[in-house]
Order: structure tokens, then sequence, then C-alpha cells
């Protein structure tokens, strides 16, 4: 039985939630960097600053540095000009610059105290991921996947995104001729539902490791589609089944980071057959890295929870390109997502 069509459009909620740590790593840009201040005095002093001088001045990591970068552009507090250079925009400059008479930088830094500032600014200086939802103490998400408590959890947590999400997908991808489709790390199973109820010719199967594998199994067997669909228990990471003409990826490759998803792109390429389809469902930052906002907040929050962040179309076509697919279409889908349909040569 297929779920109801929502009446309203929950974009604005997936946004609240998605983007909850930017407004943190603004503060932190302002009072621990002080940045809008030090690349206004290098551009008054006639100085050129690109990614990599700031990365060495603060001591930022690469891809928190990237992330964030992206994020101030989006929010109009910073221009990345042709040639790499970083400028402050006339409100940066006006607002978050030393010696202005509007400076807000003590505004912004009497909420320094907030504990997720803190974590911020460890994960800008080492890249690596704060705890889960910014706890006390604890792991990063990916390691706490072996608790059954939290792997229900978070498995639940994204069953309710992708009960607005998944029929926009399957509308989306509805023209792609495949007979066989594997939801690669598909959490609750809630996609492959989607495919299958807008398909009824298409096999569809759910790969997750354990013990999502078992949630999956209990929420497909209590939804009724247990015998529609299958559920393979097994690590991405590893030889990929084949028999297989569609992989999908939805909310899986903004989790990892660079080497990660190129090695998930080549597994794909290696299980798939010549003409096979590769489907990318998530949150892609624009060609230029210059937003969208929503998305670019987002990342902060990815950048900050897991190895990965919001992947801009340029680095996604890159990885895809080296292992052997090619980009065929990028296509709206609902709350600030996009499909990004690749076909292998």
């Amino acid at each position: 039985m297929s779920e109801p069509a929502s009446l309203t459009d929950p974009t604005p909620l997936y946004r609240l939630r998605d983007g909850l740590y930017a407004a943190d790593l603004l503060i932190v840009v302002v009072t621990d960097l002080n940045l809008f201040t030090w690349l206004d005095a290098r551009r008054r002093a006639g100085q050129v600053t690109d990614l990599n001088d700031l990365m060495a001045a603060h001591g930022i990591d690469a891809r928190a540095a990237d992330v964030m970068v992206t994020y101030l552009v989006a929010r109009g507090l910073l221009c990345r000009e042709t040639n790499g250079a970083l400028v402050p925009t006339p409100l940066a400059i006006d607002h978050l610059v030393a010696g202005s008479p509007y400076d807000l930088r003590s505004y912004f830094g009497s909420m320094r105290e907030r504990p997720t500032c803190t974590a911020l600014a460890e994960v800008l200086r080492t890249g690596r991921p704060m705890a889960w939802a910014s706890a006390l103490a604890g792991q990063q998400w990916s390691d706490r996947l072996d608790s059954p408590e939290f792997a229900a959890g978070i498995t639940a947590a994204m069953d309710a995104r992708a009960a607005y999400l998944g029929p926009a997908l399957a509308a989306a991808i509805a023209d792609i001729p495949a007979d066989r489709a594997l939801d690669i790390g598909g959490g609750s199973g809630s996609y492959a539902m989607a495919l299958a109820a807008s398909r009824p010719s298409l096999t569809v199967d759910v790969l997750e490791r354990p013990p999502v594998d078992q949630v999956a199994r209990t929420l497909l067997a209590a939804r009724g589609h247990a015998n529609r669909i299958g559920v393979i228990t097994g690590d991405m990471f590893d030889i990929l089944p084949s028999g297989y003409d569609l992989h999908l990826y939805s909310h899986v490759l903004h989790d990892w980071g660079a080497d990660q998803v190129r090695e998930l792109v080549a597994r794909s390429a290696a299980a798939l057959p010549p003409g096979g389809w590769l489907v990318i469902h998530d949150t892609h930052i624009d060609e230029d890295r210059s937003g969208p906002l929503p998305i670019a907040e987002y990342s902060v929050l990815l950048m900050a929870s897991t190895l990965g962040k919001c992947w801009s179309l340029g680095e996604l076509r890159e990885f895809l390109a080296t292992a052997g697919f090619t980009i065929e279409a990028c296509r709206s889908t609902g709350a600030d997502r996009t499909v990004l349909v690749a076909r292998r040569a």
C-alpha cells in the first residue's frame, strides 16, 4: 500500500535541522580566527589570499577549510574570485572587521561559550569529526553504528527523512530503464520501497551492514515489503554483489571523504555491467562552490559530524569520470536534494 502524499512542503523544517551548526561555525570564524579582520588587512596591503594561505596561517584542515569557505561565500561574507583569491564582502568589512564603527564581533563573541563552538574549533584544526550530536563524550556516528540502540535510532531518523524524499526520488528517475536495483547503504529500505512502489517490474534489494540490516528487515516486514524487497548483509566497502543494472547511493556519499567516495564509485563500476546506471541522491554544492546557502549550511553539519561534506557537482563529476562513468542528468527531487544520473561506459 502506497503512502499518502505529503500535503505541505517540509523544506523549511529540513533546513532548520540540517543547518544547526552553521551559526556556531560563524561564531568561531569571527572570534577564534578573526578571519575577516585578517583578510581585510591583507587586502588593504595588496596581498592576494587564497585557500592555501588561509589554511597555513590559521592551521585549518583542508576539508574543514573548504566547507568553511563555501559556507562564508554562500552567506555573502566572502567572495571567491576567479584566481582563487578570497576577499571579504562589504557586509563583512562593515560588521566583522576590527575598527569598524559597526563591528559586531563582540556580539557574536558573547555566544562563544556554546559547547558546539568549542567542538567546531577543534574540527577546524584537526579535521576529525566531533562526537555525534555534540555529545559531551562519545564516538562519531560511524563507530556507534555497531550499537543496536544507536543503529535503530539513526535509521529511524533517516527513515523519517525518506518518507517525503523517497517518492520524489522515484519520480525523478522513473525513466531510467533498469530491471534490478541495489540500494547501497539503504538504511531502513525507505528509498527501496519508494522505487518498488513506483515500478512494479523493478527488483530492489538493500545492502546494509549489521545491525542496520536487521533493522531494515524488521521495518520492511512490518510494512508488508518482505517478499518484494530483499536485504543483503554486507559492507559497501567490500566487493559489491553482481547482477544489478542500477546502483543507488542515497544520502551516503556525503558521510565519507574523497578517498572513500572514489572507492565506492569504483566498486560500483566493477560490479555494474557496461551501460549500467549509478544514481546519487543527495544535497550537492553548485559547480562554482558558491552555494546554495541551505546546502552549504548542511555541509557544516556533515563536516562536523562525519568524514564527509556536501560534495560539489564538479568534484563528483571528476570522481565518476575516473571510475568510468558519465553524468547523464542532474535533476531536482525535493527539500534541496538533487539526483545525479550517471552511466557506466
